[in-house]
């Protein structure tokens, strides 16, 4: 299986209520390099903490704003 490429939509978000979702947009933590959909199934984060949802609540945690980004696949 290969990876899916991406393109980057953006990595300067002031807060989380700027920062888009889509079926086609994953976030991505740059201090662990884990990948997450914008729009998961169920309660996620990526492998050290910085970027969380809560799906529950539709909470979108980021801990370091500097070390994230949004991706779309293509």
């Amino acid at each position: 299986m290969t990876k899916p490429d991406y393109e980057l939509v953006g990595d300067n978000y002031a807060n989380t209520s700027l920062v888009p979702k889509d079926r086609d947009l994953v976030y991505r933590c740059k201090l662990c390099g884990g990948t997450i959909p914008s729009l998961p199934a169920r309660s996620i984060g990526c492998g050290c903490g910085n970027v969380a949802i809560d799906k529950d609540c539709w909470r979108l945690y980021i801990g370091d704003y500097g070390s994230f980004e949004v991706l779309r696949r293509i």
